[in-house]
Formats: structure tokens, C-alpha cells, sequence
């Protein structure tokens, strides 16, 4: 296998053999799970950190609020600044922004008492690197593994995802609470300069040049998902799945401690199924599917969480709803690997980045919502009903994809490969 310097123009070519590409493969994976190792501890430690330490749940909310804005606001400037510069400098700079400005948060948290507006100012850099890093990094796999091989290793990005999500919070909350806030914060930087370390050994990847003057502008990904009916669908189909994600998990806690009355742990019991559905349906079921028939298999995917929610409403035993979690995030994970594998292969990678970051926008805009909206829905309601109209959501995007399950094929980019060093 070549050296990552000798790999040439446009890197692995679709068609080569898939042990070609594994050892970068592993590298590209593992620098990911760090990143998101970090971020997961960051989950954790920031808000309850910020709040030890300011005694105001405005401040720990505004910080965390910091930190998701540039998902929306900036997405399409992020998208193209991916689209012109070179990829994998991009996703080692955003790692050292992300060290150093959690580096700076710590000290502000323990030495200058978590006053609001340098806090919510390093939440802004740490929001924009981050968003950066997840654009190049979607942007810079189809480059580095092609064809069939797309989807394998979009599952392997999956998997550390959640096992990173499985181990990230855990960690957090025990660096927290035995060692202070400044050792979680530094040692959430290390796994981001980890990362950086691991993503300095891959090839570079300079996007390829667009077609016409068009392909320039920063919402040139926003006007393709807009006319494209592909791309519209397969947006479609993503933000039920980032709705399921960001509102399914709140009437489930609230159901089992207000109307099944567990125990603490064993609420942690049956939510921790998720990360065990995400590693099984990632490294597992991954394998063996295609994205040939891409808005079949979403659909039917789209469906069985759609089933799994409304079984959250129903069932009451605690094993009971550990499976049905378990299959849920089992469902979830393929289908973000499909969504991901399809945007990547039917996107010319001239305006890749673009694309992701205003899907993104999209999402994020979703998740935002949901977070917000839900709360309100259980109060009003309760969170059986809830979790029984997100069920019931799943139907008009399952029939969506299933009428477009004639007309719509992922194909390779019609564009030229890009440029890896």
C-alpha cells in the first residue's frame, strides 16, 4: 500500500481493493472518535462545571446554547471555506482551536469565576471549530474511500461515534467529580489534540475546482439541496431522524420516573441499550448494506423506529423497553449511515462541503426545535401521547421515500476527484 504522500491524485480509487485503504481508514476513524470523545465529555462537564461555578442555570444555558449557534448561523460560509481549502489542515486546525479554547474555559471556570460573556465568546470559537471539523470530515471520506467501500466505512465512523458517546459522559462526570474541572477540561483538550495527531498522518485533500462560476458562491450547496429532488428527499428522511433524536428522549425519562416509577438506575440501565443498538447496527448491519436502493432502505429503516417509539408509549416492563431502545438506536445509526453514504456519493465534491453544512443547518434547525418544543408537548399532554405522535410522524416520510424509491439511484460525483497528497 503507498504512503499517504504517494497516494497521488483523487486517493483510493473507487474500485480498489478495501485493503488499500484500511489503514487510513483506521486512522481517519480513530482521530474521529477522540474528536468525539471530547465532545461528549464536553457534554457533560461544561454545563455542569459552568453552573458549579456560577451558580446560574442562565449562564450554563447560554454557554451551551454558544456552542450549537454556528451549527445554523455560519453553516454555509463553514461549507464553503471546507469547499476551498484543504481538508484535512482544516479538521487538524479545528482541533487546536477546539484544545485550546477548552484549555481557556477551564481557567476561566476556576480562576476568573465563569463570568457569562468570555464564556459565551469561547463557546463560539468551540461551536465553529467544531462545525468545521465535522463538514471537512464528511467531505474528506468519499475521497478516501470509494464505490461499496463508502458504506462500510461510513458504519466504522458510526461505530466509534457511539461507542465514543457510550464512554463520554461516564468519563466526564468521573473526571469531574474526582479530579476538579480543570483537569476535565484539559483532558478533554488532549483528545482533541490526539486527534490531530492521528488525522496528520493521512493525506492531504484539496477539494476539486466547480464546474461553473456558480459552484463559487457559499450557497451553492443551499440551491442544490433546493432543486434537487434526491437531495431534498434524503433531507427529508434526515430530519425525522434528528427530530426522533432530539425530542424521543425526554418523554421516555419523564414516562419512567412519573408513570413507572424506576429507579434511577434502572432508567440508566434501559437508556444505555442505545449505545449497544448503535455499535451492533454500525458494525454489524453496516456491512451488509448498500445504498443501490437508498430510499427503500430508509424507508423501512424510518419505519421500525417510527415502530419503536410508539412501543416506548406502550410497554412498561423495564426489559421490555431496553430492547425496544436498543432497536431504536439500532435504526437510527443505519440510518444516518445511509443519509451520509448517499449525500456523499450523489454530491460532486466541488460543493460537498456546502452541501453537508446547509443539511446541517437544516437538522440542527430541527433539533433545535424539538428540544425546545418538547418539554412544552409533555406538559400539555404527557409523554405517552408525545412519544405516540412521534411514532405516528414516521408515516408521511416513509411513504415519501417509498414513491421515490423508483426515480432516485446514488451515483458517483460527476465531477473530478479531488486532490490527495
Amino acid at each position: 500500500m503507498a504512503e499517504p504522500s504517494q497516494l497521488g491524485v483523487g486517493g483510493p480509487k473507487p474500485s480498489a481493493p478495501w485493503s488499500s485503504t484500511r489503514k487510513l481508514l483506521h486512522c481517519f476513524v480513530a482521530a474521529r472518535a477522540l474528536s468525539i470523545l471530547g465532545d461528549r465529555v464536553t457534554d457533560v462537564v461544561l454545563p455542569l462545571a459552568v453552573l458549579a461555578a456560577s451558580g446560574s442555570a442562565v449562564t450554563a444555558g447560554l454557554v451551551g446554547a454558544a456552542a450549537q449557534l454556528p451549527q445554523v448561523v455560519a453553516a454555509v460560509h463553514i461549507g464553503a471555506l471546507v469547499d476551498r481549502r484543504e481538508r484535512r489542515g482544516l479538521m487538524v486546525a479545528a482541533d487546536i482551536v477546539r484544545a485550546v479554547a477548552f484549555v481557556a474555559i477551564g481557567v476561566e471556570v476556576v480562576l476568573g469565576g465563569a463570568r457569562p460573556v468570555p464564556l459565551v465568546l469561547l463557546a463560539l470559537v468551540t461551536g465553529v471549530a467544531d462545525a468545521v471539523f465535522h463538514t471537512a470530515a464528511g467531505s474528506y471520506l468519499p475521497n478516501l474511500a470509494g464505490g461499496r467501500d463508502l458504506m462500510r466505512a461510513n458504519g466504522y465512523v458510526e461505530g466509534s461515534d457511539a461507542a465514543a458517546t457510550l464512554a463520554g459522559p461516564a468519563a466526564g462526570g468521573w473526571l469531574l467529580q474526582w479530579l476538579g474541572p480543570m483537569v476535565a477540561f484539559t483532558a478533554n483538550a488532549a483528545s482533541f489534540v490526539g486527534s490531530a495527531l492521528l488525522l496528520a498522518r493521512l493525506p492531504r485533500n484539496v477539494p476539486a475546482p466547480g464546474e461553473t462560476e456558480a459552484d463559487e458562491s457559499v450557497l451553492a450547496g443551499l440551491r442544490l439541496v433546493l432543486r434537487d429532488r434526491v437531495q431534498r428527499v434524503l433531507l427529508a428522511g434526515a430530519c425525522y431522524m434528528h427530530l426522533l433524536a432530539a425530542a424521543a428522549m425526554l418523554p421516555l425519562l419523564v414516562r419512567a420516573e412519573e408513570e413507572l416509577r424506576l429507579e434511577p438506575l434502572t432508567t440508566g440501565l434501559v437508556v444505555s441499550a442505545a449505545g449497544l443498538g448503535g455499535l451492533l447496527s454500525s458494525f454489524v448491519l453496516a456491512r451488509f448494506c448498500d445504498t443501490a436502493r437508498w430510499p427503500l432502505l430508509l424507508a423501512a429503516v424510518l419505519a421500525v423506529n417510527g415502530g419503536a417509539v410508539g412501543l416506548l408509549a406502550l410497554f412498561d416492563a423495564p426489559l421490555w423497553l431496553a430492547a425496544t431502545v436498543l432497536v431504536l438506536d439500532g435504526a437510527s445509526a443505519l440510518a444516518f449511515i445511509v443519509v451520509a453514504t448517499t449525500r456523499q456519493r450523489i454530491t460532486p465534491d466541488a460543493v460537498r462541503g456546502r452541501v453537508i453544512a446547509a443539511s446541517t443547518a437544516v437538522t440542527a434547525t430541527v433539533r433545535l426545535l424539538a428540544i425546545a418544543g418538547v418539554g412544552v408537548l409533555i406538559d400539555l399532554a404527557g409523554p405517552r401521547p408525545v412519544l405516540l405522535v412521534l411514532a405516528a410522524l414516521a408515516l408521511p416520510f416513509v411513504f415519501l421515500l417509498v414513491v421515490s424509491g423508483s426515480a432516485a439511484h446514488p451515483a458517483e460525483p460527476p465531477s473530478a476527484a479531488s486532490e490527495m497528497t
